[in-house]
């Protein structure tokens, strides 16, 4: 998955990324991203993205993005959800991906 790699790459991840795809709809939430941290030493070990595919909202590139940014974002302990670092670097990927509201005011709220 090209796309993936190249995401990973811009954001200088170094943990493993866990992708779950669903073909069904959640009610809440077009993609989760969560933090997967050992119980014996505290420290992150992994990410986890699950996106649902069914009446989303955005496409499936612009919501792996969203996602790996949470994943950034935990790596960086940069301890927000959708504020000024998220939102720094969703631009910086819409620009460098041609991608449109990996953070979109009014649905992305803290």
């Amino acid at each position: 998955m090209k796309t993936l790699h190249a995401y990973i790459k811009f954001l200088g991840l170094k943990k493993r990324i866990n992708l779950s795809i669903i073909t069904k709809k959640n009610r809440w939430a077009d993609a989760e991203y969560e933090p997967d941290y050992s119980d014996k030493t505290g420290r992150l070990i992994a990410h986890n993205i699950t996106i649902y595919l069914k009446d989303n909202s955005r496409d499936f590139e612009t919501l792996l993005a969203h996602e790996l940014i949470h994943a950034w974002q935990e790596e960086n302990k940069k301890l927000e959800i959708h504020g000024k670092h998220f939102q720094r670097m969703a631009k910086a990927m819409q620009k460098a991906f041609a991608l449109e509201k990996i953070y979109w005011a009014g649905v992305d709220e803290d």
